[in-house]
């Protein structure tokens, strides 16, 4: 975030952003609930239009979530949207979405660490890495 604080036009003028954070969640356990819940009130997503955004998603699994978020908040008229997402899930469930941009493709495992949970656990940890079995039942709702 220094570094956007720090960019500038070529005229050396700051440009101005703002960041914001939802949860969007669609998965218990390991599986997806295929209701996608979305953390911003009606009010927060209006003020999205004729706005430039860049979604930073930490992975994409099936894709279903994130073609979800994206149609709703298309109804909000942004002025574009870019998504970038830390990994992208090689699994033959997904939908065939790809975000914009993304750091690695991971095999299709549920993976946890460095942001990414577990029904909320593990996501602290410093390392992405695979649940097992057994740490599924463990960590199950």
């Amino acid at each position: 975030m220094n570094a956007l604080r720090k960019a500038q036009t070529p005229d050396r003028k700051s440009i101005p952003f703002s960041y914001e954070f939802m949860k969007v969640k669609s998965y218990e356990n390991d599986k997806s609930t295929g209701n996608v819940q979305i953390s911003l009130s009606e009010d927060e997503l209006k003020s999205y239009k004729g706005k430039h955004l860049l979604i930073v998603e930490d992975i994409v699994d099936t894709g279903r979530t994130m073609v979800a978020l994206l149609e709703r908040l298309k109804q909000y008229e942004p002025a574009s949207v870019k998504v970038v997402s830390m990994l992208v899930k090689r699994t033959p469930e997904s939908n065939g979405y790809v975000p914009d941009y993304f750091g690695f493709s991971v095999p299709d495992y549920f993976v946890v660490g460095y942001g990414l949970d577990y029904n909320e656990y593990f996501r602290e940890m410093e390392h992405i890495c695979i649940i097992s079995d057994v740490g599924k039942v463990k960590y199950a709702v």
